[in-house]
């Protein structure tokens, strides 16, 4: 693990100072020919160069590593083979205000005075009433998913 990190700061480094390399043009730079006054309908449109697209390879990477280094690292075992998934959901801890409260005439009065912190909820619709009565609770265990290997 530390050899791949240790190629990759050596890559990214050498990347780094090819990149900050001045481009030498073989071409010596031209004087600029006198300006003229002209008129702005008779002036000469300025010529564009072509821009050199930007080439951002590294190069032979065994110009910047030894031989057994850079066979060290070729050789070296895939540790992303050796990787375990696990997958879950977290379960939620109860909460007071989704616990049922009891119905009918009488009986949410007598626990509204029972629990006075939570008689609020005798005015609000119940979370755990769908339009199709109480809701079922989720299974804690999820099935097995099927996978083909890993």
């Amino acid at each position: 693990m530390m050899r791949r990190v240790g190629l990759g700061v050596a890559l990214a480094a050498c990347a780094a100072v090819e990149a900050a390399e001045p481009v030498v043009s073989p071409e010596p730079a031209k004087a600029a020919p006198p300006v003229a006054a002209a008129t702005p309908a008779t002036a000469p449109a300025p010529k564009t160069t072509p821009v050199k697209p930007l080439d951002l390879r590294i190069g032979d990477v065994r110009r910047y590593m030894m031989p057994d280094e850079y066979r060290a690292a070729l050789d070296a075992p895939d540790d992303d083979s050796n990787t375990v998934v696990v997958e879950g959901r977290r379960e939620l801890l109860p909460v007071d205000s989704e616990k049922p409260i009891p119905m009918g005439p009488l009986l949410p009065l007598w626990w509204g005075l029972t629990h006075p912190t939570q008689s609020w909820r005798i005015f609000l619709p119940d979370v755990n009433r769908g339009p199709e009565g109480p809701r079922e609770p989720e299974d804690k265990i999820p099935p097995p998913v099927f996978r083909w290997g890993p």
